[in-house]
């Protein structure tokens, strides 16, 4: 019976490394011999000290060892080994000539030790207790092995699906998921080292990233949209949650991105407010943000906001002319001469129906913005679209009413379009191919 019980047990002891630490040499080579009975791969150490540089350069799974050694005893490497996160599990058994008192014995199980075996070890006593502990190791190494392979699985997932990103106090990324990468096009060898302020917009206003970081400066959470863009230069939105992250002190470390991907629903809604034939946003669009324009223009105290309204000089007599498919390409063409314009993350051009357009933008300066806008006017009739029924050039020409205001002073939105309104009809009725500004 025991003959089996040895061969199952050293069948199971075979995927087992053993360090054995123990001072004095007779008791070492005894033990030792009566441990190979069981283990195969036995590393010895000659103190506590020894031991751990051991330990150090190899991993072991049972750790058996002295208690009385003169430099660095065995309640020592047990301390050691224990208040280390990677080593606390580790099975601990003390081998000892003696048992001094039941707080000499509870010392070495408050430390986490699993057992004591008493010097010389007695054959059959080891093999009946180290037949359970080798099932109870193998059992736990199962567990072990299933908890890793599920984390592995999970860290897989979050690295695949989750868009996440973590940096250091400074913004630069120390650690970028798979999914992230693959958003917005970089290797992750390429954004490590990367501030992560490089991948936003340039169109993204300065006040939403300052906002942002004085935020998590203080330690709160942060959540917004932002928009991106990647290597290729393509744009993207996230919806973003920043987090500050701390060590186990306690102390502030970096922050933690968590990312959702707005991009599809950011497209569905540029449709929405979108004018489908020039890209330009749309009267709908107009209507919604305008009142918000001017409402918050109304807080400014050193620019001027700026309403242009617009109007393609004698555009029914062009698409008579020369028909409606040349008169939606001439309204492409002149709206990109636009959009070439409005750089600003305040700047909007709006096609309100048509041969009608409206842009919005602020200045510091009335002059300047009337200089800008006839340098609008210019690029559209440098377009040399003909246009034989213009009478005031030979090319399709717009005209223009420019109102600047200063935020104190607008009224309203009602009211600054219809003054606009009267300066556009002004601009026509005095010859077309103008601009004509309240400076």
């Amino acid at each position: 019976m025991i003959k089996k019980e040895l061969l199952y047990l050293r069948q199971q002891c075979k995927r087992f490394k053993i360090l054995y630490v123990e001072n004095e040499d007779k008791v070492k080579v005894q033990t030792a011999k009566v441990l190979s009975l069981y283990f195969d791969d036995i590393t010895l150490a000659k103190n506590g000290r020894d031991g751990l540089n051991k330990f150090k350069q190899f991993e072991y799974d049972i750790i058996f060892t002295d208690i009385h050694m003169p430099i660095m005893d065995g309640f020592e490497v047990a301390q050691f080994l224990k208040s280390a996160k990677k080593t606390s599990d580790i099975p601990i058994i003390f081998v000892t000539a003696e048992f001094k008192s039941e707080e000499f014995i509870g010392k070495g199980y408050k430390l986490g030790a699993l057992d004591y075996f008493t010097k010389p070890i007695e054959q059959f006593s080891f093999l009946n207790k180290m037949q359970l502990y080798i099932k109870l190791f193998l059992a736990q190494k199962v567990q072990k092995k299933q908890l890793d392979d599920t984390l592995l699985e999970y860290m897989n997932l979050m690295d695949n699906y989750i868009l996440s990103a973590d940096t250091d106090l400074e913004g630069k990324i120390t650690r970028v998921s798979q999914s992230y990468c693959k958003l917005c096009g970089y290797e992750k060898e390429e954004l490590v080292g990367k501030i992560h302020t490089e991948l936003r917009s340039h169109d993204v206003s300065a006040d939403i990233y300052k906002e942002l970081w004085d935020t998590i400066s203080k330690d709160k959470i942060w959540k917004g949209e932002l928009k991106s863009k990647t290597k290729d230069g393509e744009e993207f939105w996230v919806e973003l949650f920043i987090s500050p992250m701390y060590d186990k002190k306690g102390t502030k470390v970096g922050y933690n991105f968590i990312n959702q991907d707005l991009t599809y629903k950011k497209k569905l809604e540029r449709i929405a407010i979108t004018d489908g034939l020039t890209s330009l946003f749309n009267r709908r669009y107009f209507d919604q943000l305008a009142p918000k324009i001017v409402s918050s223009a109304q807080r400014y105290d050193k620019k001027y906001l700026c309403f242009a309204l617009i109007d393609i000089d004698n555009f029914k007599k062009y698409n008579d002319t020369y028909g409606h498919q040349a008169g939606d390409d001439a309204l492409i063409q002149v709206s990109k001469i636009f959009q070439s314009f409005m750089h600003r993350p305040d700047d909007y051009c709006f096609r309100m129906g048509g041969e009608e357009f409206c842009m919005i933008f602020l200045s510091e300066d009335k002059q300047k913005a009337f200089d800008f806008m006839v340098r609008i006017k210019e690029g559209v009739e440098n377009l040399q679209i003909e246009h034989k029924k213009n009478d005031v050039s030979k090319f399709l020409t717009v005209s223009m009413g420019l109102k600047c205001e200063e935020g104190k002073n607008i009224e309203n939105l009602e009211r600054l379009y219809f003054d606009t309104d009267k300066l556009l009809y002004e601009a026509k009725e005095t010859g077309r191919n103008k601009v004509i500004a309240d400076i």
